[in-house]
C-alpha cells in the first residue's frame, strides 16, 4: 500500500503544481497579456481546471484496479458492487442483450469460460461521462466500494454552497466555456472563481487519496464475511 500511496501522492502533486502554475501565468499579471489575452485565457481558465480534474480521476481510479488487481483473488470474493463493475464492463451484452442467435452462442461461450477462470483481472475502465460532478463521482467510488462524498461535506455545507451545488455550478460553467456557450455577465471567470475551484478540486483529489487508503487498508473490496 506503500507504493500505492506515493504514486498517488505524485499524481496530486503533480496536478497541484499545474494549477497554481496556471493561475500565475494568467491571473498574477507576470506576463505582458493583452486585455483580449487575458480575457480569453481566463475564460478558459476553467476549461483547463476540469482537464486536471477529469485526468486526476481517470489516473486514479486506474492505479486503485491495479492495486486490486494485485490481489489475484477469485472475482466472487470481491464484494458485490465490483462483481457488478466487473461483469458489466466484460460483458456489454448484459446492457444491449444481443438478438442474433450466433452472438447469443459467443456470449454464453464466454460466460462459461469466465465462470471456469478462478481470477479475473478486472478491467482498467473509467466511465467518467466527461462530465466527473458529485453524481458521477459518488457512482465511480460505489463500483469500487469507497465512501461516498455527501452533499453537506466539510466546508462545502451551509450557509456555503454544498458539495453538489459547487460541482454543479463547475461543470455548468466548464460546459458553457467548452461547448461555446455563454456566460453571463456575474459569471466571469476571474481570478476569485479560478480560486474558488482550484481550491475545491484539490480539496476532493486529497480526500478521494484518503478513501483509497481507508479502502485498501480495511478492504472493503472484500465480500463481507458470511455471505
Amino acid at each position: 500500500m506503500h507504493d500505492f500511496d506515493v504514486a498517488l501522492q505524485e499524481i496530486i502533486d503533480e496536478r497541484v503544481t499545474v494549477l497554481f502554475e496556471i493561475e500565475r501565468a494568467i491571473f498574477t499579471r507576470r506576463y505582458s497579456l493583452s486585455s483580449r489575452h487575458q480575457d480569453i485565457f481566463s475564460t478558459q481558465s476553467i476549461s483547463m481546471i476540469y482537464s486536471i480534474w477529469e485526468s486526476f480521476i481517470q489516473k486514479s481510479f486506474n492505479l486503485y484496479i491495479d492495486e486490486l488487481n494485485k490481489v489475484s483473488m477469485d472475482l466472487h470474493d470481491f464484494c458485490d458492487e465490483i462483481i457488478i463493475y466487473y461483469m458489466e464492463n466484460s460483458f456489454q451484452q448484459f446492457k444491449e442483450y444481443p438478438g442474433n442467435d450466433n452472438k447469443k452462442v459467443r456470449f454464453f461461450t464466454s460466460l462459461k469460460a469466465f465462470h471456469t477462470n478462478s481470477i479475473c483481472l478486472i478491467p482498467r475502465v473509467v466511465n467518467t461521462e466527461s462530465n466527473v460532478g458529485f453524481n458521477v463521482l459518488n457512482r465511480l467510488l460505489k463500483n469500487f466500494a469507497l465512501e461516498k462524498f455527501p452533499e453537506h461535506w466539510k466546508n462545502y455545507a451551509y450557509p456555503n454552497p454544498n458539495l453538489r451545488e459547487s460541482l454543479e455550478l463547475f461543470l455548468r460553467l466548464r460546459n458553457a466555456v467548452a461547448h461555446g456557450g455563454d456566460l453571463a455577465s456575474e459569471e466571469k471567470i476571474d481570478q476569485k472563481v479560478y480560486d474558488r475551484f482550484k481550491k475545491l478540486v484539490t480539496d476532493l483529489m486529497y480526500e478521494i487519496r484518503l478513501k483509497m487508503l481507508y479502502g485498501l487498508e480495511y478492504k472493503t473490496f472484500l465480500k463481507p464475511r458470511g455471505l
